[in-house]
């Protein structure tokens, strides 16, 4: 898998002033969960799962299992086919028992798991162990 690159990622942000379509990335003090916002969708990395993976798609030609997403005004979260990851070195990190707010999205960082909704309350809690789509 490849990371998003931080720097371009950077350049957008210096570039254009902050709007719904900046993403923004961040990771849980322990480096396992990392999610990035892009506009309209949150998505959620986890490093480590701790159950086994579900069977992967046959139209799904990356990587599944392991990334979740949810977008702003839509249903239920969801596991997602992806090529490449978010987080990596300098990720700015969401410390537990704080809330990460933006676009819409909500996600309640604790030692416990990462619980992140839209606004309609739809979306995943996710921890070792433990992933629920809702």
């Amino acid at each position: 898998m490849k990371l998003l690159s931080l720097s371009a990622l950077a350049t957008l942000a210096i570039a254009t002033p902050a709007s719904a379509a900046d993403p923004q990335m961040w990771q849980t003090p322990s480096g396992n969960i990392a999610c990035a916002a892009f506009g309209s969708q949150l998505r959620c990395d986890m490093r480590e799962l701790g159950t086994p993976a579900p069977p992967r798609p046959a139209n799904c030609e990356g990587d599944f299992g392991n990334a979740f997403a949810v977008t702003r005004n839509g249903s239920r979260g969801k596991r997602i086919c992806v090529s490449d990851a978010v987080g990596g070195p300098g990720t700015p990190t969401v410390r537990y028992g704080r809330t990460w707010k933006r676009n819409g999205f909500r996600c309640r960082v604790r030692r416990s798991g990462v619980r992140c909704t839209n606004r309609r309350g739809h979306g995943f809690f996710l921890r070792i162990g433990k992933q629920t789509l809702f």
